[in-house]
């Protein structure tokens, strides 16, 4: 059996969490409004302007693909890298494992960076990584809790049902999200 040393595990995993890190803090950056002006005379006539119109919210179906999309490009890259970082492993199922955790993180990101680009970036980016992260884990619960008492049938239809579902919320998130910030109601 042969493992890598602990530092270069180690090290693997803090690269990733910071290249995860960097990732998300920019896309918090993007999310902030740009600063207003302040008006330095106040003197001044004020001309009445009409409303400002805002463009209509985009579709369900804009959001679903590119969510979809990304998801799916997300799930593939990160499966890749969870692939590459686990390294030499020469146990079962331990190539899997990379694979496993690696695509669940790049498809959970792909999702919810597909929903908020498909909205047209009107919604809070980082509540839509939060709400696909979470439908993951209480997936992931839910799998481990069939498999640890040996239902087959549960495991199957958990991993059936759980991408859609992550995919819809996160979509469903986004778009409700976006219409908060713009004011909007359902």
């Amino acid at each position: 059996m042969h493992c890598e040393p602990i530092h270069r595990v180690l090290m693997h995993s803090v690269a990733l969490s910071g290249l995860t890190l960097v990732l998300l803090a920019g896309a918090a950056w993007s999310q902030q409004l740009p600063p207003t002006f302040p008006v330095v005379h106040d003197d001044i006539a004020r001309v009445v302007s009409p409303p400002v119109q805002v463009p209509a919210e985009p579709g369900i179906h804009s959001p679903l693909l590119a969510a979809a999309g990304l998801g799916v490009l997300g799930w593939g890259a990160g499966a890749l890298a969870g692939h590459l970082v686990q390294g030499d492993c020469f146990e079962e199922f331990c190539d899997f494992e990379g694979i496993f955790y690696g695509g669940a993180a790049g498809g959970g990101l792909g999702l919810a960076l597909g929903a908020h680009l498909g909205n047209r970036r009107r919604g809070n980016f980082l509540l839509d990584v939060a709400a696909s992260g979470a439908i993951w884990g209480a997936g992931y619960g839910l799998i481990r809790s069939f498999a640890s008492r040996d239902d087959g049938v549960g495991v199957a239809l958990t991993a059936i049902l759980l991408p859609p579902t992550q995919l819809l919320t996160t979509v469903l998130v986004e778009r409700a999200s976006g219409r908060a910030r713009a004011g909007r109601s359902p």
